[in-house]
Order: C-alpha cells, then sequence, then structure tokens
C-alpha cells in the first residue's frame, strides 16, 4: 500500500481568513513558518514556488534510495523550486533501511540525521520528518500498538520529546496512524479498550496528544497528518474533532486510489478530497497536497514522459482554495530528472503561464526540428496514462506494468490478481473504485473491458513512438535523450499490447469452443482469434514460438483449442488460504 497528491494557492495565509461556524476566524502560520528565507548555498531558496508557500521534496526514492545529500545533489532538488526537504524516504519496504517508524532512529540512523539536517540548513532549506505511529507490534498477522493503552501513549510522548529535544533545528513532524507498520485497533475487534469504540473516538485525542508533546518543547512547529487507510467518513469526523493550533492536513489526490494519481478518480471529480479541504479550510487547518512527478521511476516500464500530467496535476490543487503547499509523493532523483522533472521546475516558476508555453520551454533544448514532434510524442504518451485501465485492480505491475515484461506471454488462461487489505478505506471507499477487490471470480467482459482499454492505451503509445521516430530523424542536440525515450515508450506500449492479447485471446478461445459444434459461427470466432494471433506475432517481432502457435491453430483449430488458454481446473482448483495464518515478524 502507499500514497499520493497537489494543491492550491493561497494568499500569505496569515491574510485568510476562514468561517469557523459564522465567525471568521484568521488561519495563522507560526513565526518560523512566516520567517524570511536566509541566505544559503548555492541558488536563492525558492520564496511562494508555485504560489504555495511550501514545497516539500524526498530527496531518493524507493527505487533510486542511495542518494549522498550531497551540495550538487541538493542544488538540483532546490532548483526544482523545493524549499523543504523530508528527513527520510519513509517507504514500507525501508529501501537502504530508512527510518520508517521513530523506533528505527538508533546511533546510526542519528548520525545520518544529524548530517542530513546541517546539510539541509546549510542550502537554506527547512525540514520535515515522517513517522508512523503507532509501530504494529507485529506485522503479519497484523497486531496493532493500541492509543487507548496509556503506556503506548507514553512511549509516543517520550519518544517525540526526545527526538524534539534531539533535533531542534527540525522545522516540522508528519505522522501517519494506519499503514506502512503503524496501524490502529479496530472496534469490531478484540482489544480490551477500543472495542465499541469508533476510530474517530479515539484518533482525535491522539494526535492532539501528539501535537501538544511537539508543541511543549518547541511552540513554532508543526505536526502534519496523513489519513492514510481510513474511510472518507472517519476522516470527516476526525477532523471536526482534532484541535487545530499547530495542526496539519496532508492528503492524496483521490479518495479511492491513493497510489495511481493519473486516475479517472482524483481532484475535480474526487468529491471527497473537495470535502476534506473545505473542512480544514472551516477548522482553520492547513493542508499540504501530494503529487507524484514520475509515475514510481523506475519501478515500473512507464517512465517520465508526459509533462501536460504534470502540469494538470499541479493546476488541479492550485484551484483548491485551502492548500498552503503541495509535496512531492515518491522522491527526487536528480540522476534521473527528466520531461516531467522540467515541467514541474518551469511550472513552479511561473504558475500562471499556459501549458503550451511551458511546454514550449521544456522543449526548445531539442531542437526547432525535433521540438513540434516531440510534443506531440509527449501528448500521445500522456493520452496512452491516461487510457490505462486503472480502476481494474490495485496491482497495476501483473497487468502490463511490471519491468520484467517483455511482450510475451504464456498460454493459459488469463487472470487478474485482485487484492484487499483489512482497513476502514479498502472495505468501504476503494470497493468503489477497483472493480476487483477480493472477488474470486469476475465476469468475463470485466477481462474484455480491460483487454479493451489496454490495447486502447499501447495504440497511443506506438503513436507516440511514431512522432519519437520523426524527432529522431529530424536531428537536433538531444537525439540520444529521444531515442531513450522511445525505447521507453515502445517497450511499455508493446508490454500493454502483450497483455491485452492475452486477455482478448483468452476470451476469444474460449468463444471458440462454445461454437465449435456451430458450423456458421465457429468460422466467424476462428477468424477473428486468427486475427488476434497474428497481432500477437507482429507485436513479438516474428517470434518463432507465437509463429509455431499461429501455424498450429491454422493447421487444426479445434484440436489448439483443447491446449491452448483451456481453464482445465477452472472450478476444481484449491488452494489454502493462508491470508490469516502466516509466520510471525516480529
Amino acid at each position: 500500500m502507499s500514497k499520493q497528491s497537489l494543491f492550491h494557492f493561497l494568499q500569505p495565509l496569515e491574510l485568510t481568513a476562514v468561517l469557523v461556524l459564522g465567525l471568521a476566524l484568521p488561519l495563522r502560520l507560526s513565526a518560523a513558518e512566516s520567517a524570511p528565507a536566509t541566505a544559503t548555498v548555492g541558488g536563492p531558496v525558492a520564496v511562494q514556488p508555485g504560489g504555495f508557500k511550501y514545497f516539500v521534496g524526498i530527496v531518493g526514492n524507493p527505487s533510486v534510495p542511495d542518494i549522498s545529500w550531497s551540495d550538487e545533489e541538493l542544488e538540483q532538488i532546490k532548483a526544482l523550486g523545493v524549499n523543504m526537504v523530508q528527513l527520510s524516504i519513509a517507504w514500507g519496504g525501508k529501501p537502504a533501511n530508512e527510518v520508517l517508524n521513530l523506533e528505527d532512529l538508533d546511533a546510526e540512523q542519528r548520525a545520518k540525521w544529524a548530517f542530513r539536517i546541517k546539510q539541509a540548513k546549510k542550502h537554506g532549506l527547512k525540514t520535515i520528518a515522517q513517522f508512523g505511529i503507532p509501530r504494529m507490534i507485529n506485522y503479519s498477522p497484523v497486531q496493532p500498538a493500541c492509543i487507548l493503552d496509556l503506556t503506548v501513549q507514553k512511549k509516543y510522548q517520550e519518544l517525540l520529546t526526545d527526538f524534539m529535544t534531539s533535533f531542534p533545528e527540525v522545522d516540522d513532524v508528519m505522522v501517519y496512524t494506519f499503514d506502512q507498520r503503524a496501524w490502529l485497533c479496530s472496534e469490531y475487534g478484540p482489544c480490551p479498550r477500543c472495542t465499541g469504540v469508533p476510530l474517530d473516538e479515539r484518533v482525535p485525542q491522539f494526535l492532539n496528544l501528539l501535537n501538544e508533546t511537539m508543541q511543549k518543547c518547541r511552540p513554532n512547529t508543526r505536526l502534519w497528518w496523513k489519513p492514510w487507510e481510513l474511510s472518507r467518513g472517519q476522516i470527516v469526523t476526525i477532523l471536526g474533532k482534532v484541535n487545530p493550533a499547530g495542526f496539519g492536513l496532508a492528503l492524496n489526490p483521490s479518495t479511492s486510489n491513493e497510489v495511481y494519481p493519473f486516475n479517472d478518480r482524483s481532484f475535480k471529480s474526487d468529491l471527497g478530497v473537495k470535502r476534506f479541504v473545505q473542512l480544514a479550510k472551516e477548522h482553520g487547518i492547513p493542508v499540504l497536497g501530494e503529487f507524484d512527478h514520475t509515475f514510481y521511476k523506475p519501478l515500473y516500464l512507464i517512465e517520465d514522459f508526459f509533462p501536460r500530467l504534470i502540469y494538470e496535476q499541479m493546476n488541479g490543487w492550485k484551484e483548491m482554495p485551502g492548500i498552503v503547499g503541495v509535496k512531492e509523493y515518491y522522491g527526487f532523483s536528480p540522476s534521473v530528472f527528466s520531461v516531467n522533472a522540467a515541467m514541474l521546475k518551469a511550472w513552479m516558476k511561473s504558475p500562471e503561464a499556459s501549458l503550451d508555453t511551458l511546454l514550449q520551454e521544456i522543449v526548445a533544448p531539442y531542437g526547432s526540428q525535433a521540438a513540434p514532434l516531440l510534443q506531440q510524442a509527449w501528448e500521445y504518451t500522456a493520452q496512452s496514462v491516461e487510457a490505462y485501465p486503472w480502476d481494474t485492480t490495485y496491482l497495476i505491475g501483473p497487468i502490463g506494468l511490471d519491468r520484467s515484461w517483455d511482450g510475451s506471454h504464456d498460454w493459459e488462461s488469463v487472470s487478474i490478481i485482485a487484492t484487499t487489505w483489512e482497513t476502514p478505506i479498502w472495505k468501504a471507499n476503494r470497493r468503489g473504485n477497483f472493480m476487483l477487490t477480493d472477488e474470486p471470480k469476475a465476469h468475463p467482459w470485466l477481462f474484455e473491458d480491460c483487454g479493451l482499454r489496454l490495447e486502447d492505451a499501447a495504440a497511443l503509445g506506438f503513436t507516440a513512438v511514431g512522432f519519437y521516430d520523426q524527432a529522431i530523424a529530424a536531428g537536433g542536440p538531444k537525439v540520444e535523450d529521444i531515442r531513450t525515450q522511445r525505447e521507453v515508450v515502445w517497450k511499455t506500449s508493446r508490454s500493454l499490447r502483450a497483455k491485452s492479447l492475452h486477455y482478448l485471446m483468452t476470451l476469444a478461445a474460449q468463444n471458440a469452443r462454445t461454437v465449435q459444434n456451430d458450423e456458421k459461427q465457429f468460422p466467424i470466432v476462428q477468424k477473428r482469434l486468427e486475427a488476434l494471433l497474428k497481432k500477437d506475432l507482429a507485436n513479438q517481432g516474428g517470434n518463432a514460438a507465437v509463429a509455431q502457435k499461429l501455424a498450429e491453430f491454422q493447421r487444426d483449430p479445434k484440436a489448439w483449442l483443447v491446449s491452448n488458454f483451456n481453464p482445465h481446473d477452472y472450478e476444481t482448483r484449491t488452494t489454502i488460504d493462508w491470508s490469516k495464518w502466516v509466520p510471525r515478524q516480529d
């Protein structure tokens, strides 16, 4: 599980009034937050980047975790407009042994953080720490640490006090209370303290306790809360109960799909996000919006060559009154900065500029002949990203985006991995976003829908490849960069088409078996399946094994159907369900 998002330009926040119970209450930032930037090493620190008070960046990302925090790296990140940096990658798998929970701050990590804080201050950057609180007792199966347990409360008061006093130069702290080694008891579970007590009655007082602990140590800091894994209703209710003083909210761009920002249910179409932002504003709570500029580069095949989507993400947050800053979700790795990073940098400097103006700026280094062709390639790549069937399943890698996919597939009946977790959001709102969560069977039309949309995405990607080829032929100063982009988009499109064909051939094969004794209908389906096999052969570059499959089908289609895409054990195979009985991970 994971997270992401973005947000809107607010005038200097201390001048903004919000209505709470009919009274005009000022939404104030602390003196530290309002202080002007000091002189720094290298370039100047951005003030109001993109019109925001904050632009928070993660140094490194889970796929490229070994970032040294060198002067050069920080300057490149700062050049994007970042004015606050997160002190660790803080990802569930703990890449490079990065700090995830307060408990992870051992002597080695403390020394690392001391260096990072010193580097950040040297470059004029504010700092923010992120922790999961409370850390679960056991991960699999999940055993939460109970926030109504007085010993747990005392533990985190002590740990947070120690952190605040040990690192007095850290500006803010961000916590999440559910997800990534942090977990909350269920009121329907066995906890003797929490049974029958809703989360909205427990979480606000725990957040207030953490906030009060921080304020006692240093009044000018802010506690930001990320409400991961809680349902829309729970978040709305909690925001109405938490003490807003010194408190902030960090949001994904979607309340139904937190991981993938380029989907059909985020920003303007997500009424949950609108409600959270409006409610936070009414209660005087500033909001940070998360966004992703690379699509987890280089975790998946697809990479960062769709600048229009970056422009639209940033504008999506900017148009929401109440947003005081944005935070990059996956992280910044200067070694892999590309087109999307260029758009992000340009937008932060000129947030009021048009899309065309900013595209012209970032494409200019490629030369006048290649530039218009490259813009077309980027646009079709963006459309391909938009066309992908994001709402089929949370696990997008197996449906064409894992880096291991090479355009090939097996000849078994296809399947889609459905997944869910025992959290409020998964058992409530995300079931309305993903077609497959814990469904053991699904209708053929669902597979057809996914297959057809995968082909749509693939076709758009191949159109982009055509424009990349023209841009390469046009020449210019950055032809090798264009070749790299072209190769990535081609590989992604080939993989999406392969997965689409696997789905559609599975369905066509079953259609053919259904009508194999019908002299009129069988030739119709046979022709469609043969066309799909020919398309598969072309997509795999004339692969000999696929050519053999095609020849075998043409020679004896009915015999072929017996051994290809045939769900022989569809209704008979049973496996053990280990989901709740797995080894402890103390």
